[in-house]
């Protein structure tokens, strides 16, 4: 056998279901190569050669576009979308290169393998639904939901009539029309939640309104779609035999929920606390899946349905949820759902938009879009204004519920097969998906900022407080780890009778296994977060021996690094906060100095806190662990001994601010507190500022007086520039437990300021200084507003 013909296979058409199709006769053994080559064979020409190719490629030129789209806040299934369509039309110049990559059998191979991944996908995406979020939807967002699907829908087929009254188009392009109607007016809850995630909107107001919408909106058009296809059936003379399918498929959606559910949710509950799901209950969820899939198709609907109410049936999040989709979602995502949009690139056929006798279709199926859209946006508009949400809100919140993605792609193309929609309306309706979208995440993107609500017409701070006033505090808990640390922090800032602390503690953790945000009080982690009860217990009895002049509440807040400072801005203005304490973003090793762990998301966190925060920040660099009797989180373990605590004084907001703090602490009976007053030399030039000096002298002489009596110290300290601080730094370390710096220094040290945490923070929070620090930033300017005007308050 020297040669192997170049034939791959032969194809020809046969009568179809709803038109001519294609027949394709292949070679029997064509399905693996066998290092033919050897012999001169093109290795493209067997199935399984040619579909790795096919992957590969379409990985490629899916990322490729979504590096240079990125910028314009494009997610990556639009990418891959569109590169799969730019790359089809660019391979359909050369008729040669079309056969080679992409011939009829290897399309119906790849075909099935993108949809075997679809399959896979869409399990993921149910598994990410919070099903519960139904039953806490409010009447209003029901409302809105509802008419956010049927009002465009019903404003379209009121304009069919007169539109094909006035023209005349050919009967199968205005049989399409009702079709090309209500896919545009639906909005998928995937396709929401993913552009919220991708521009860090899951966890605001805007964003949980709009998920819980678009979830209502998705159940009412499921219901519309089997409504009308009942109506259908009943209007048939042989209605019986699609009556009796849509009871088998309800009685199969029932089994699911009330058989399968149960018995997932038992196998959840027997994973241990802090375990991985086994082997074995991934292997029977994965079967379970495939048989879903296969019963759903079997009953005549896609295999996509069974998958969504399978994943529907799995509890998201940890460990259950979030181990399937680590293992399931990456593989469908990344290197499956692309072949899926490749193959839905194929059907789209520009040059039909412009065919001679199409064009007046084209134009009628491009009006029904465009009032489709123009209605979702209006009707979510008013009723978003009519419920009292602002002008911007509501006009943000209309763009989204006009988002479209994966799921709305496979609907055009399952109609487009059906021939359900011709192929002008399935080429508009991809086009006008991906501009509108498009355009939607690009203004969001640069326009929306979710910031600006928390703006205050007062500063929130501790300096601003009486000396007697309650202090509200927000503490922010990353694992528990940071739980030592911060009850001692609490229990040193002076909580007395009548001077109580007020406490929320808000235990964060990364959004895995969810498609959206959670943010709720403690009594709700069983009911809605299971696996996270245990440790919120914990946690909280760990604030228990604080008594009774300290309160504590407590919340879980589940959500994106990205975006989760949204949920503790949402709680510092709710309860009022003068200041947050959050973890530093390192984790120091065993010997204290070295091994220093860093924390991306953390990092992320406390920038976004640090740049617009309601209130004043705290930022505790803990090095308790590991710092012997030095440690600030061995306070519990010295109620009868001292605890050293040393301030260093440069001048300006932030440092105002740490003292104002530092003032309560030093009334503590167990604290011995010393205040370095830095000074420079006369001959070092700075910058005068008389304002700044006059409250720094202020501040200082409030100190005074309220300190008086105490076990205070006051000194003067000369340093020049920095070698001689740090110096200084490494005197104070023998005395001191803790360290408290503000972020940012006054007029006479500006030339020691560095990015990062600040000027000295920076240099004690990194090095290897064996006491804990407390950085604190003063409200940021940019968070004040008044009457539109930015002002600084004292000047």
């Amino acid at each position: 056998m020297a040669h192997l013909p170049a034939i791959i296979s032969s194809e020809g058409y046969v009568p179809g279901v709803n038109e001519p199709e294609q027949m394709i006769c292949e070679y029997l053994h064509r399905t693996n190569s066998m290092g033919c080559t050897w012999r001169g064979c093109d290795v493209s020409a067997f199935r399984l050669p040619l579909l790795m190719l096919q992957l590969s490629i379409i990985f490629l030129v899916s990322h490729i576009v979504f590096f240079f789209l990125k910028p314009l806040r494009q997610s990556i299934l639009s990418c891959q979308l569109i590169g799969c369509i730019v790359f089809i039309w660019f391979v359909r110049l050369d008729k040669n290169l079309l056969n080679q990559l992409f011939p009829e059998s290897g399309k119906l191979v790849l075909d099935t393998v993108a949809n075997f991944g679809f399959l896979l996908h869409i399990f993921v995406v149910g598994v990410q639904i919070d099903a519960n979020i139904l039953k806490s939807v409010q009447k209003h967002i029901v409302l809105i939901g509802c008419m956010s699907f049927l009002v465009p829908y019903a404003v379209c087929c009121m304009c069919l009539m007169p539109l094909t009254n006035m023209v005349t188009i050919d009967e199968f392009s205005s049989r399409t029309l009702p079709f090309v109607a209500a896919l545009t007016s639906l909005t998928t809850f995937p396709a929401v939640t993913n552009t919220l995630s991708d521009l860090n909107l899951l966890n605001c107001d805007l964003g949980q309104l709009s998920c819980s919408t678009a979830l209502v909106t998705d159940v009412c058009s499921y219901v519309t779609a089997l409504a009308l296809n009942t109506s259908v059936a009943l209007e048939r003379s042989d209605w019986k035999k699609p009556m009796e399918n849509m009871l088998s498929i309800v009685c199969f959606l029932v089994t699911m929920c009330c058989l399968l559910r149960p018995f997932v949710l038992w196998m959840a509950k027997r994973i241990p606390e802090g375990q991985q799901i086994k082997e074995s209950q991934f292997v029977v969820v994965l079967v379970a899946l495939l048989l879903c899939g296969f019963l759903s198709e079997f009953l005549g609907q896609g295999a996509t349905l069974g998958g969504f109410t399978m994943g529907i049936c799995v509890p998201d999040g940890p460990p259950f949820g979030l181990a399937l989709v680590k293992r399931i979602d990456w593989i469908a995502t990344v290197i499956l759902v692309p072949a899926k949009f490749a193959i839905c690139a194929f059907e789209v056929n520009l040059k039909s938009l412009v065919a001679g006798d199409k064009v007046l279709a084209s134009l009628i199926t491009e009006v029904v879009i465009s009032i489709a859209y123009l209605a979702k946006f209006t009707i979510n508009f008013l009723l978003a204004m009519y419920f009292n949400l602002s002008l911007q809100d509501a006009f943000h919140f209309a763009l989204l519920m006009c988002t479209k993605g994966i799921i709305d792609v496979s609907s055009f193309s399952f109609l487009r097969s059906n021939q359900a929609v011709t192929e002008q309306a399935y080429s508009l309706l991809i086009l006008n998906m991906l501009i509108v979208t498009g355009s939607i995440r690009l203004l969001l993107g640069h326009f929306y900022d979710p910031s600006t609500r928390y703006q205050t017409y007062k500063r929130n701070s501790i300096l601003e407080c009486e000396p007697d006033d309650y202090l509200r505090m927000v503490v922010c808990i990353h694992n528990e780890d940071n739980v030592p640390s911060i009850v001692n922090l609490l229990e040193a800032s002076n909580p007395i009778t009548h001077q109580h602390i007020e406490v929320i503690s808000l235990n964060l953790q990364p959004l895995e296994g969810r498609a959206s945000a959670i943010l709720i009080p403690s009594s709700q982690v069983k009911e809605k977060i299971p696996s996270a009860h245990t440790r919120m217990l914990q946690i909280i009895k760990a604030y228990n021996y604080l008594g009774s002049n300290i309160v504590v509440e407590h919340f879980m807040a589940m959500a994106p690094y990205g975006s989760m400072h949204e949920d503790i801005f949402t709680i510092a203005i709710n309860k009022c906060a003068n200041i947050v304490i959050v973890p530093f973003h390192k984790c120091w090793g065993i010997d204290g100095n070295t091994g220093a762990t860093i924390f991306p998301g953390i990092r992320t966190v406390n920038y976004k806190i640090m740049e617009k925060a309601p209130c004043s920040i705290g930022i505790l660099v803990d090095r308790g662990q590991i710092g012997g009797p030095k440690s600030k989180s061995t306070l519990s373990g010295r109620r009868t001994k001292t605890l050293r605590i040393t301030q260093l004084f440069f001048g300006g907001p932030d440092d105002r601010e740490a003292l104002a703090y530092s003032s309560r602490m030093a009334k503590h009976r167990h604290i011995s507190f010393m205040l370095v007053l830095l000074i420079q030399p006369q001959e070092v030039e700075r910058t005068p500022d008389t304002t700044e000096k006059k409250l720094d002298d202020e501040m200082i002489d409030r100190f005074r007086v309220e300190c008086k009596g105490r076990d205070v110290f006051i000194q003067q300290q000369v340093a020049k520039d920095a070698v001689e601080i740090v110096e200084l730094l490494r005197e104070m370390e023998k005395w001191c437990d803790l360290f408290i710096v503000g972020r940012e220094h006054g007029y006479s040290v500006s030339q020691l300021i560095v990015p990062g945490v600040g000027g000295i923070g920076d240099l004690l929070a990194t090095s290897d200084f064996q006491f804990s620090v407390l950085v604190v930033q003063q409200q940021p300017m940019d968070t004040i507003d008044f009457a539109g005007e930015k002002f600084a308050f004292g000047i």
